[in-house]
């Protein structure tokens, strides 16, 4: 791969990571207000990377940093099911599966990176994010 096209993989992977973190934290902002206070930190960790990204000098390792708080969202969102009577089995492996299919593109991006465009993050995508 030359150089050019390695920076374009790098944009399209970074711009399917922040797709994927706009996704998460939209699921996040959709639990119970008890829930999704003791999720705060995590989701906001997700939401400060997510806007870091547009400006990160290093985009691979920016990168990098907002697939892993995504994943620790989705799995403290899986734990915090686990741990909720109010919600079945079902449904606990219902929200495993769609968070780990969320996951999961970011594991293929580098196949998919050629194929789609990408548009760069803008500071209006995460709802209620200051600065």
């Amino acid at each position: 791969m030359d150089h050019s096209s390695h920076g374009a993989s790098v944009r399209d992977r970074s711009g399917l990571a922040f797709r994927v973190a706009r996704t998460l934290h939209g699921r996040w902002r959709r639990l119970r207000p008890a829930e999704r206070d003791r999720l705060e930190p995590l989701a906001h960790d997700l939401q400060e990377r997510a806007l870091d990204l547009r400006g990160a000098e290093d985009r691979e390792a920016a990168d990098q940093g907002l697939q892993q708080a995504s994943e620790k969202l989705a799995g403290a969102m899986v734990n915090s099911a686990e741990a909720d009577p109010e919600c079945s089995r079902e449904d606990v492996a219902r929200l495993r599966d769609d968070l780990s299919l969320e996951l999961s593109r970011l594991a293929s991006a580098d196949i998919q990176a050629g194929r789609t465009p990408v548009q760069a993050p803008s500071e209006t995508a995460f709802p209620g994010a200051s600065g």
